[in-house]
C-alpha cells in the first residue's frame, strides 16, 4: 500500500518521501506513475503560484477559455458543457463510456471536465485515450497542451500548441495561448506581442488578445500604444457585452498619475464587472489613495482581502494605508497578519 498524499502545508521532506515512494511503486515505467510523479513535481509550484502575493493588475496563469461541443454529441451533454456544469458533464462522459468505450469524443469530454475539475493527472489520461482513437481537432489540442501546462510540461503544452495549428490553421486560440504563454510564463514581450498579432489577424474580435497585447506594450514601456490597445480591448467588451475587467484595471493603472477620476470611473467598472477579482478593488484602493481618501482605500483592501485572505502583499498594503490614516492600532494588527502569512508562504518555498 502506497503512503497517503501529504497534508497540507507540505513540508520538502514529506513532499520527498512521497516522490521516492511514488517512484518505488510504479518504477516510472507506466504513464500513470509518470504522470502521478509530475504532477508532485509540479506541486509546490502550483501551490506557490496560486498563493503568491497579488500585484495588482497583475494576470493569472493560462486557462482553457474555448469549450467547443463537437456535433456528434448528444444534445443534453451539449448543453452541460456550454453551461460549464462540469461535475454533470463528467458523468453524463463516463456514463457514455461504460456503453461505448471506443468513444474519442466521450474521452475528450471526460478530460476536459477534469482540467476544470483541476484533476489534471486523470484529465491527462482521459485525453491521451482520446488521443489514441484518433482524435485530432484543433480543440482537442488546445485542451491536451492546457492540460499539459498545468502540471509544468511546457515542451509538451508547445507541441500541442503547434498540433493544434496544423489542425486548424485558421484558428485563433493557439495563438492567443502562445501568446499567453511567452507573457506569462517566460516574460518575451514581443514575442507575445506577435502571436497575439496572430490571433487577432484570425479574430478581430479578440478582447483578450487585444488586451494582452496592450498589457505586454505597457511592460516594454510603450504606454501611449498600451492605453490605446485597452482602450480598443473595452470596445469590443462593450459590444458584446462581456464581462471581462482586466483591461478597465490597467487603464485605471495608466491614467492614476494624470486623471484621478477617469482611473477611478475605470476602476469601478472593472470591480463591477468581476468584483471576484480582488486586484480589481486593489486598483480602486490606489486611487482612492492617490486622492487622499484613506477611507475609502482601506474599504477596497478589506474587499479585497476578503477575496484573498492568505495574500501577505494585500495586508501589507493595509499597514500602510491604515498609518497614513493615523490608526497605528489597526496597523499593527495588520502587520501581525502579514508577517504570519509571509513566514507561511516562505516557508512553502
Amino acid at each position: 500500500m502506497s503512503r497517503e498524499v501529504p497534508e497540507f502545508p507540505i513540508t520538502a521532506r514529506s513532499l520527498y518521501s512521497y516522490i521516492v515512494e511514488t517512484l518505488q511503486n510504479f518504477r516510472a515505467r507506466s504513464t500513470i506513475g509518470l504522470l502521478k510523479v509530475w504532477s508532485l513535481l509540479a506541486l509546490p509550484l502550483v501551490c506557490s503560484s496560486q498563493d503568491k502575493p497579488v500585484i495588482p493588475g497583475g494576470r493569472g496563469p493560462l486557462q482553457l477559455e474555448q469549450v467547443i461541443a463537437p456535433e456528434s454529441l448528444t444534445t443534453s451533454l451539449t448543453t452541460l458543457a456550454t453551461q460549464r456544469r462540469w461535475d454533470e458533464v463528467l458523468n453524463a462522459a463516463l456514463l457514455g463510456l461504460s456503453e461505448k468505450p471506443g468513444d474519442p469524443i466521450l474521452h475528450y469530454w471526460t478530460g476536459v471536465a477534469r482540467f476544470h475539475q483541476q484533476d489534471f493527472v486523470r484529465a491527462v489520461l482521459s485525453l491521451r485515450s482520446a488521443e489514441k482513437l484518433g482524435l485530432d481537432t484543433a480543440a482537442f489540442h488546445e485542451a491536451l497542451g492546457l492540460t499539459y501546462y498545468a502540471i509544468h510540461q511546457h515542451v509538451l503544452f508547445l507541441q500541442q500548441m503547434e498540433a493544434a495549428i496544423r489542425a486548424d490553421p485558421g484558428g485563433p486560440m493557439p495563438h492567443h495561448y502562445l501568446g499567453r504563454y511567452y507573457e506569462h510564463d517566460v516574460n518575451d514581450y514581443l514575442k507575445a506581442i506577435s502571436y497575439f498579432e496572430k490571433a487577432l489577424g484570425r479574430d478581430p474580435a479578440d478582447y483578450k488578445s487585444l488586451h494582452f497585447r496592450a498589457f505586454c506594450l505597457q511592460m516594454l514601456g510603450r504606454d501611449e500604444e498600451a492605453r490605446a490597445g485597452y482602450e480598443a480591448a473595452i470596445r469590443r467588451i462593450e459590444a458584446g457585452g462581456s464581462t471581462f475587467g482586466w483591461p478597465y484595471q490597467k487603464l485605471a493603472e495608466l491614467l492614476i498619475p494624470t486623471d484621478l477620476q477617469a482611473a477611478l470611473q475605470y476602476a469601478r467598472q472593472a470591480v463591477l464587472l468581476e468584483p471576484a477579482v480582488e486586484a480589481n478593488h486593489l486598483i480602486v484602493a490606489k486611487v482612492y489613495e492617490s486622492r487622499g481618501d484613506f477611507d475609502a482605500a482601506i474599504r477596497e483592501c478589506l474587499d479585497a482581502a476578503r477575496l484573498k485572505p492568505n495574500d501577505p502583499a494585500i495586508r501589507y498594503v493595509l499597514v500602510r494605508l491604515y498609518k497614513k490614516k493615523g490608526d497605528s492600532a489597526d496597523a499593527a494588527e495588520q502587520l501581525k497578519v502579514h508577517e504570519k502569512l509571509r513566514s507561511i508562504y516562505i516557508s512553502k518555498q
